[in-house]
């Protein structure tokens, strides 16, 4: 519904009454139905302004209610983290805290940023030494930066080999992960997914890879819906989402591959025992016995592309989020536990809830068993008599007062009633205006309901975000670990990549968008206003307007030839920085969603 303006209506009432007595003039009219016409209008217009807010406030209340968690909460920024142990046989844990320290110059907001790994993988005394590529051979130091040895052609296969370094407690090198890159392609998302189609080898024999990251999961609830719930939690839902979203950069090995130190060679070898390479100069750079694993890519990889590729083991996706433990006695209180946020953070979900026995409370989802005795309800807090709606329409009943009251004593000449109800006003709108201002700063309360309990000390472990504050958080910078226990293994830490993906707490406008998309196109692409819809619910501040055409370009191979695309053109409200970035993230979500396979290409237009 659009809300018209007062004159448009009373224009309307007086052509239709033109129309229906056939009088040509309006000086015609009788001067008793032009001000009924005026009174109507103006009452008419009153009337379309209250639907209009009524309008606004159900579709608000429903997209506040039916959203899901996924559109309707913040999501922690997240990145891929190098972190190199001490020993062997220890893996990353949940709760294990890494620190970043003033990340960002001239920020006097937050100086500390936490990141937790997103999943239990194992940590490995092993370090990527050399590669060997067509072009040359480079040198990989403990910080991962390259060092060339060598540039020039070595050999002609589509093939790199990766020298390790293994401590001697690694026999076998199933579910070893490597983590891929490729930093300088725009379209690196074609080549990731080609990875699959490699071909690894070790010792002249064939390796098994796996397209994915080896995590260790273990399921510790033996209640099946227990579990069911627990898999449906936000938070856990967020770590599968960026699990999923860097798995197409890893390659595990598949397989049991028993190695042993005495195998490591100089220079790696042919079937035939040969080495594979024959210049003295690059042989003479091979200086480290290593163990060689050789990687066959296929023929879209080219030799720059060889050359600038990025590999790590020991890289692990981290997510910026913070715990928080609170300790609360319950002697005086209802069983009511509010879970406080700082400034500007998001609640992500509840760890765990345990009392001073030791006894752990299990979430009730609306349902009890006779297995389960101790259980807690999480709600959110607000207060629904009272919003940012009614502070608007209290500021402007003021306003109106203040005006109507101030003529009656102005005319009465009492300066010291006004004097002091003005005082008043100013008052409660200085308070009006800090809890506005407050408003955006923190967000509204969960608190957790417990049950009918004998005791009075209760321990909660929850965890919390940034959300998009700590996107941009650059390449290398250091790790801290803080967590106990985390110094004894963790010998350094880093980001190998920047830290992305944060979403603050969606503003009114973005969740009433992205309902309004749920309820047309309920989640998939299908017609080009599908894809309007998708894009403007997607990015409500970014994108103004999209409008879409029919197009043809070059394929991306010899056999393709032309081929048709969906061209999509985006209006901005501002200049875009980081285009690259933006137009790779709406492919792959535009991919995502669609039921077919459509040749997009995004254009962004900026004014």
């Amino acid at each position: 519904m659009i809300q018209g303006k007062k004159e448009e209506i009373q224009e309307r009432m007086i052509r239709s009454v033109l129309h229906f007595w056939n009088i040509k003039n309006v000086e015609n009219l009788d001067p008793l139905v032009r001000l009924l016409i005026e009174v109507l209008s103006e009452q008419l217009y009153v009337l379309s302004g209250e639907m209009y807010d009524m309008e606004n406030r159900v579709i608000q209340r429903l997209s506040e209610v039916l959203l899901p968690e996924s559109v309707s909460k913040a999501k922690p920024s997240h990145a891929i983290a190098y972190i190199v142990p001490q020993r062997n046989k220890v893996k990353t844990e949940l709760e294990m805290r890494f620190l970043v320290k003033s990340p960002f110059v001239g920020n006097d907001f937050r100086q500390e940023y936490s990141f937790f790994p997103i999943a239990n993988v194992p940590l490995y005394q092993a370090n990527i030494k050399k590669i060997i590529h067509p072009q040359g051979i480079i040198q990989i130091d403990e910080q991962l930066n390259k060092k060339e040895l060598y540039t020039a052609p070595l050999f002609s296969d589509r093939k790199i080999w990766i020298g390790i370094s293994l401590d001697e407690e690694i026999k076998d090198l199933e579910h070893l992960s490597f983590f891929f890159n490729f930093p300088n392609v725009i379209k690196k998302e074609d080549y990731l997914n080609l990875l699959q189609y490699t071909q690894w080898e070790c010792n002249n024999k064939s390796l098994k890879v796996r397209n994915h990251l080896y995590v260790e999961e273990h399921i510790s609830k033996n209640n099946l819906v227990e579990h069911f719930f627990d898999n449906q939690d936000f938070n856990y839902r967020v770590n599968r989402e960026i699990l999923e979203h860097y798995m197409p950069h890893y390659l595990t090995i598949d397989q049991s591959f028993l190695v042993k130190n005495e195998q490591n060679l100089l220079v790696p070898t042919h079937n035939i025992g040969e080495p594979i390479l024959t210049n003295e100069n690059a042989v003479a750079v091979c200086d480290e016995k290593l163990l060689w694993i050789g990687v066959s890519f296929p023929e879209q990889f080219s030799y720059q592309i060889l050359s600038e590729i990025e590999i790590a083991i020991n890289a692990v996706p981290v997510a910026n989020k913070e715990l928080k433990e609170i300790t609360h006695n319950n002697e005086r209180e209802l069983g009511i536990i509010p879970l406080n946020l700082e400034k500007r953070e998001s609640f992500l979900g509840v760890i765990s809830v345990t009392d001073d026995k030791n006894e752990l409370y299990t979430r009730n989802h609306g349902f009890k068993t006779k297995t389960i005795q101790r259980t807690y309800a999480l709600r959110q807090g607000g207060s629904e008599s009272f919003d940012n709606r009614s502070t608007k329409d209290f500021l402007a009943k003021l306003e109106n007062i203040l005006e109507d009251e101030g003529n009656r004593v102005f005319l009465q000449k009492e300066y010291k009633d006004i004097k002091e109800m003005a005082t008043e006003t100013i008052k409660r709108i200085e308070l009006m205006r800090s809890t506005l201002q407050n408003e955006g700063d923190y967000e509204t309360l969960h608190y957790i309901f417990l049950d009918n309990s004998p005791e009075n000390l209760f321990f909660i472990k929850y965890w919390t975000t940034l959300g998009e504050l700590a996107n941009g958080i650059r390449i290398h910078t250091p790790l801290s670990p803080t967590s106990v226990g985390a110094h004894s293994y963790v010998k350094q830490a880093f980001l190998l990549t920047s830290s992305s993906g944060g979403l603050g707490m969606p503003t009114e406008r973005e969740r009433i968008a992205q309902f309004k998309y749920l309820l047309n196109g309920r989640g998939r692409i299908v017609t080009n206003y599908d894809i309007k819809t998708f894009l403007l619910a997607e990015y409500p501040n970014t994108i103004s307007d999209v409008y879409i055409e029919h197009g043809i370009s070059k394929g991306e191979t010899s056999l393709q030839g032309l081929v048709r695309t969906i061209d999509v053109h985006l209006k901005t409200f501002s200049i875009i920085d980081e285009k690259e970035v933006l137009i790779e993230n709406i492919y792959k979500k535009l991919v995502h969603i669609s039921p077919m396979t459509f040749q997009y290409r995004i254009f962004i237009d900026e004014n």
